[in-house]
């Protein structure tokens, strides 16, 4: 098993109407975590009641460090350290 988590292999269903739910929102937490936010797009939920959480390990999430905007990401398909360059 990978010592690796990526949000990209992860399905996130909403328990009020099953259906799949769309990542919306990115945010770090703190120095130790990546927080994801996913939301149903339909006109059957409210998003205040049935938004999910989805809260990563940073020093695990590699969806995060391949984003080339986000500090310490990669660019160009490389895989970023994960370290502020400050």
């Amino acid at each position: 098993m990978s010592d690796t988590i990526d949000i990209r292999n992860i399905s996130i269903k909403c328990g009020h109407c099953n259906t799949y739910q769309t990542l919306s929102a990115y945010a770090r937490l703190d120095d130790e975590w990546n927080v994801y936010t996913y939301e149903c797009e339909n006109d059957v939920c409210d998003p205040a009641m049935t938004r999910t959480l989805l809260e990563v390990p940073r020093h695990l999430d590699v969806f995060a460090r391949r984003d080339p905007e986000w500090r310490g990401g990669g660019k160009h398909g490389e895989e970023g350290t994960g370290e502020s360059e400050d």
